[in-house]
């Protein structure tokens, strides 16, 4: 009897030991291969452009302003702390928070109107430049939807691991993941209240806890811990383990989005790199470990602030600040940021337009997972008045035509002409919902915006053509291929009968149009589509002419790009380059520039569609504005008018913006008294000043007067009279003698004198 009872404690403490090396075991292989292994999941990051201020720079202080309150920079009197500036007398000061590319601090721009006259820092020293973060606009999220920024060991504060550890766990570098008098009090604790309402879980044990395990109270959960915190200590050294817990631990939730780490809490609260943050930044974020959501400075600023001004206390007593300093930091006011996105992005649509570029180069996986960092052309600026004003526009229509128009959509595309930079992107009338993007997936009857190809295939036959051709606006029937006929009629039904070329184009009619394309001829228009960057297949029937064609509004602006910058086609572009965590990938999207048309006819249809603003469907610029900006565009309006359209460029900018529904059903807009008028605010809102694209003057044109209904040469100071540009031996040679009384015969000197005198008053 007593060799069985013996037998069978053996047996039991053998089948034990099994357990618990089994359980070891388990343990251990999770943890190193954790460890060991990717650690996180990482989602890539994606951001706005820097803005960049350099000496000597043209630049609207208005969009600047705009921008400082978009990155929640507060106004103050006198600049002191980080995401501070003030403006007196032509002088910007900003307290940058700075980023990877830029040092934080103050610095001063003086300024003579819009130009940046020159930029100094605090010390007075000057600087060429100056770059504002970067606006965080969204990420590639896993599903699990964690959020983290990694930091490496060199860019944790100091300050921060001995607030932690004052915090959180005084003896870390003394035990071996586990403190026996941490257990040994939050024993007791627990005993008296008849509950486990303390642990006594060290840096280490939290780690555990977070990587491998719930968040429920149970002595077997606090067991596996703490081997698992053991085992931790066992292969990894105090600065693995510290970094692991600084990278890990979780801050507060944005939306879906969970915030995980130090990295990402200074940049989520307070905009910037966890190395720029101060003292009591730092004693905020500790502080919030306690209870992310109850010390959330967002929701209970109040708590924030007491457990905040507790840290510094502790911080104090240990002397690691001193009274003096505790009590300065306990009097700051707690100042956060805005989140800059509370759900997967903060611009939906130009997040779209992002993946599909990106997944040209990048498996999906790897943006989930590997952390990368993407910079995007967007400007936030720009973005937010592109939003805005779409609905401004949509609420005057409201106004106008009644709740009818409530379901009506919109979408918007701004690009750098000269470079096909995308800097904004809107794919619905509120500007930032999910959902079905119509920037980039709508395909809708262009109506006449598709005129300018017509107009420039004819214009590049400049033998053929010239901005004065004569063209037959009357009544026309055109035979189809499968059999009956069609016969186009112009908007606003009526027949205009001869008229020149350029006239046709301004007013947008149809039937003039339409003859025009059947002259030139679908292989001829089909070559004009590939040099613009137009992929699709060309149909070949007549109603192409005046836009039955489908087009997206990126596919459109992307035609457009070309004849805005002079003939020079560049692909669009949303992202300029994409690093890795560290920076030891780096892959750009290069500048491509191609010459697609020679400048002169390019030049000549430059003049008509300003005239649109001038004469035509676009009016309500003034003639100061129009050539300040060098504007130039087209409205469209699909057939019933069930879709508005309006592209145009000002400045460096070519802006296109569309108004329909998504069923298709008839609006009461045109081109102009829809699209128009949200390309209007968003002109007049930004007040472009650079202007880098500016048409140069060619050899090979030169300007006559000629009368806007024959096309034959004309005087200034005739009746009825415009001056056209022509292609050196294109213009009309005979001047009919009853306009020769009002040719203006200028002597060579006198012109001299009246230049000179327009030199000296030009800037008054």
């Amino acid at each position: 009897m007593k060799i069985s009872i013996k037998l069978l404690f053996i047996s039991f403490l053998l089948l034990l030991s099994i357990i618990m090396i089994a359980i070891f075991a388990i343990i251990n292989s999770n943890v190193t291969n954790k460890l060991d292994g990717v650690l996180w999941t990482i989602p890539a990051k994606v951001y706005a452009r820097p803005l960049v201020i350099a000496e000597g720079m043209t630049i609207n202080k208005r969009n600047i302003l705009k921008e400082l309150f978009i990155h929640s920079y507060e106004k103050t009197s006198q600049p002191n702390m980080p995401g501070e500036y003030s403006y007196k007398k032509e002088i910007l000061s900003i307290f940058l928070r700075g980023f990877d590319e830029q040092n934080p601090g103050l610095y001063g721009i003086r300024f003579n109107k819009d130009t940046v006259v020159n930029i100094k820092r605090s010390d007075g020293i000057s600087v060429d430049l100056i770059k504002l973060e970067p606006l965080a606009i969204g990420g590639m999220f896993p599903s699990h939807m964690e959020d983290r920024l990694l930091v490496n060991w060199p860019e944790v504060p100091k300050s921060l691991i001995n607030i932690l550890l004052s915090v959180e766990d005084q003896n870390f570098f003394d035990h071996h993941g586990i403190s026996f008098k941490s257990i040994i009090r939050a024993f007791y604790q627990n005993v008296w209240a008849l509950d486990i309402e303390q642990g006594g879980s060290t840096v280490t044990q939290q780690l555990a806890k977070s990587l491998f395990f719930s968040s429920e109270q149970t002595i077997t959960r606090k067991i596996k811990e703490a081997i698992a915190a053991l085992l931790i200590e066992f292969h990894y050294s105090k600065e693995e383990i510290l970094l692991a817990y600084i990278n890990d631990v979780y801050l507060s939730q944005s939306g879906r989005r969970a915030i995980h780490g130090f990295g990402l809490g200074a940049e989520h609260f307070f905009g910037t790199s966890l190395k720029n943050l101060e003292i009591h930044q730092l004693a905020l974020l500790v502080g919030m470990l306690k209870g992310p959501s109850l010390y959330n400075p967002r929701r209970n600023p109040e708590r924030a602030l007491s457990r905040r001004n507790l840290v510094l206390n502790m911080l104090e007593k240990k002397s690691l600040i001193t009274p003096e300093v505790s009590k300065e930091m306990q009097q700051m006011p707690i100042k956060i940021i805005n989140p800059s996105y509370r759900s997967e992005t903060k611009y939906p649509a130009f997040h779209d337009l992002v993946r599909v570029e990106l997944k040209k180069n990048f498996n999906e996986r790897d943006l989930r997972t590997k952390g990368l960092k993407i910079y995007t052309n967007l400007d936030p600026s720009l973005q937010e008045s592109l939003v805005d004003s779409l609905k401004r526009t949509k609420e005057e229509l409201i106004k106008k035509y009644g709740n009818k128009l409530k379901d009506l959509e919109g979408a918007g595309v701004v690009i750098d002409s000269a470079n096909g930079e995308v800097r904004a992107f809107v794919g619905s009338s509120d500007g930032n919902s999910f959902g079905f993007n119509r920037a980039l997936n709508a395909l809708r009857p262009v109506g006449s915006l598709i005129k300018p190809f017509v107009y420039l295939t004819a214009l590049s036959q400049y033998k053929r053509y010239t901005l004065t051709s004569l063209l037959d606006d009357s009544k026309l029937t055109v035979k189809l291929v499968e059999g009956g006929v069609w016969e186009p009629n112009n908007f606003d039904k009526k027949y205009h009968g001869i008229i020149p070329l350029h006239r046709a184009l301004w007013d947008s009619y149809n039937i003039a149009t339409t003859r025009l394309g059947l002259d030139v001829g679908y292989d001829s228009l089909d070559e004009t589509f590939d040099s613009l960057g137009v992929t699709k297949n060309i149909p070949n029937y007549p109603s192409l002419f005046i836009g039955s064609m489908e087009m997206s509004p990126l596919e459109i602006i992307q035609a457009y790009q070309t004849i805005a910058a002079n003939g020079f086609y560049s692909p669009l572009r949303s992202v300029r380059l994409i690093k890795s965590i560290d920076s030891n990938f780096f892959f750009s999207y290069p500048f491509k520039i191609e010459q697609r048309f020679r400048p002169e006819p390019i030049h000549l249809l430059k003049f008509a569609l300003q005239q649109t603003f001038v004469r035509g469907t676009a009016r309500g610029f003034s003639r100061k504005d129009i050539e300040k900006w060098q504007l130039g565009g087209k409205t469209g309006t699909s057939n019933d008018q069930r879709d508005s359209w309006f592209v145009g460029y000002a400045g460096d900018y070519l802006v296109l913006i569309w108004l329909g529904f998504d069923d298709n059903r008839e609006t009461p807009l045109t081109g102009r008294s829809g699209s128009f008028q949200v390309w209007k605010k968003l002109i007049q809102d930004i007040n472009p000043i650079s202007l880098t694209m500016r048409s140069r003057e060619l050899d090979r044109i030169k300007y006559e007067w000629v009368d806007l209904d024959d096309g034959l040469l004309s005087g200034q100071k005739c009746k009825n009279s415009i001056k056209v540009p022509f292609i050196r031996g294109s213009a009309p040679q005979k001047l009919p003698f009853e306009r020769k009384k009002c040719r203006v015969k200028e002597k060579k000197q006198t012109k001299n004198i009246i230049e000179q005198i327009r030199e000296v008053f030009k800037d008054f």
